[in-house]
């Protein structure tokens, strides 16, 4: 069985796992999103979202609000973060039936995604489900408009019988010529 979203034996087992499971891997929470008539709610503040991004889809109602302040101390431009008060009556205005299906998620599932789904349970939301990894984990399989990002490891095939300029052969040294830095998204 592929571990797919896309894959209907994989995707009838989530269906059938959540909300009991209550963490879902990125995978699963396509699923829940696609097919089981979940809503992908970001907790990230909004500030979060102008400079990493989100995906198509996706309800904002962040639990901490943050803004640019001045640190003359610092000599830069910090992010200054408060709680949001009105985060659950925003969610009652968003969501008022308290069965509706959640997939709650932050940057990295544990920044600000433990405390909103505390604050929701408490609230009385019982269809919640944690994604495991956050908003990065999902950027790692997924683009912002849901398309898969197939990833892999590329190799050239030095019997191949075409020439790449012969910088193989013209004892070049560059140690990182062909790395690629993996993007860290910044955190706030």
């Amino acid at each position: 069985m592929i571990a797919e979203w896309t894959d209907e034996e994989f995707t009838a087992e989530t269906l059938a796992s959540f909300p009991d499971k209550a963490i879902a891997t990125v995978e699963e929470a396509r699923c829940l999103i696609e097919r089981g008539d979940y809503t992908y709610l970001d907790v990230r503040p909004a500030l979060e979202l102008d400079a990493v991004g989100k995906f198509k889809g996706c309800v904002n109602i962040p639990v901490v609000n943050a803004t640019w302040k001045w640190d003359a101390e610092q000599g830069k431009k910090v992010a200054e973060k408060e709680d949001n008060l009105d985060f659950i009556a925003q969610i009652e205005k968003r969501f008022p039936d308290k069965d509706a299906g959640l997939v709650v998620g932050c940057s990295d599932g544990r920044t600000y995604s433990i405390d909103a789904l505390e604050l929701l349970d408490e609230a009385g939301y019982w269809n919640l489900v944690g994604l495991k990894g956050g908003f990065n984990s999902w950027f790692r399989v997924f683009d912002n408009k849901g398309n898969r990002r197939r990833t892999g490891e590329y190799a050239e095939e030095y019997s191949h019988d075409g020439d790449s300029c012969g910088i193989h052969s013209s004892g070049a040294g560059f140690d990182k010529v062909d790395k690629v830095d993996r993007w860290v998204p910044p955190t706030f």
